[in-house]
Order: C-alpha cells, then structure tokens, then sequence
C-alpha cells in the first residue's frame, strides 16, 4: 500500500515538473502538444510547461559502441564464418533519431548486422583476413547509419573463426 502511495506522489510531482536538466553529453528535443518546439544541444538548466504540454526526449550523443553477439555467413569462397562484431557510433542527427525511427539501438544493429553480412558474403576467406576489411565494413554499416540519424564510426571483428554450418531440420530440437 505505501509503495502504491509513493509511486503516486512521484507521478504527480513528474507531472507539475517544470523543467528539465541536460547534462553535457546529452541532447534534447522538446515537442509541444505533439509538434516538434526546439532542440537544446548545450547542458543546463530549461524551463518546460508542465501537465504534458512540453515533453523533453533526450539522447546521449557522444561515442557508444554496441555488441552486436555472434553471428555466421557463409562467404564468396563457400567458407563459413563465426565472427563477434562491434560498433562503434554517436548520434548525428537526433531529430531523424528520435522522431523517424523507433528504437535507435536496434536500427544501429539491424543496419550494421545486413551491411556487416553482405560485405562478408561478397569477400573471400583470404580477403576477410586482410585489415582492410574493416575499413569496407565500417564505410558500409556508415552509409547504412546514416539513414537512421547515426554516424557508424569504426567496426570491429572479434574472435572471427572458421566453423561448421549444421542445420537442423524438422520440429524436434537437440
């Protein structure tokens, strides 16, 4: 019962809040009943009208990476491949972020994982091994973020492995 009572107290006072702190590795867009207001991109202290009228949707913009778990393709050379890739990315445009895409963090996996997986499909083994490769895959996952409002800054392989592809087939599982 005095939890429900707190969690009550704590929705009203969020509710009369009226303003809003941004630190400095944030940025911030504020929508006025629905309607895109003003971006704030320096930290500090910003007055808001409260009762949901102004709603405050920050991000944090400086670098992050991102694991993207282990993954396998088969490539040119009919190899298949284990690999771990990691990306590194920060916010670029917050307002095609926030208001075009639904879930910043998976449109940064999904577009480097497809661009990651095509560029290891279309190389060879020998090609795979060579460092340049990352640089191939980092300009593709780019050009992919930057429809999402991110910019992909480095791409990284690790524990990348030759292995053996078994599919099983049927309803049971093993």
């Amino acid at each position: 019962m005095l939890d429900r009572l707190i969690e009550l107290v704590l929705q009203c006072v969020e509710l009369f809040k009226f303003w809003h702190v941004l630190d400095p590795y944030e940025e911030a867009l504020v929508l006025r009943l629905g309607k895109l207001n003003r971006h704030l991109q320096t930290a500090g202290l910003y007055w808001i009208i409260p009762l949901g009228i102004e709603r405050v949707y920050d991000e944090h913009v400086i670098p992050t990476t991102h694991s993207l778990g282990n993954e396998s393709v088969t490539t040119r050379d009919g190899k298949s491949i284990g690999f771990h890739a990691i990306v590194t990315y920060r916010v670029r445009d917050i307002e095609k972020l926030l208001l075009e895409v639904e879930d910043g963090n998976h449109a940064v996996r999904d577009a480097c994982c497809g661009e990651i997986g095509r560029v290891l499909r279309e190389s060879t083994w020998d090609e795979i091994r060579e460092p340049e490769i990352l640089d191939k895959l980092t300009a593709a996952a780019r050009k992919r973020g930057f429809r999402f409002g991110v910019e992909i800054m480095s791409v990284q392989l690790a524990g990348m492995v030759l292995c053996r592809a078994i599919r099983l087939m049927g309803s049971e599982h093993v």
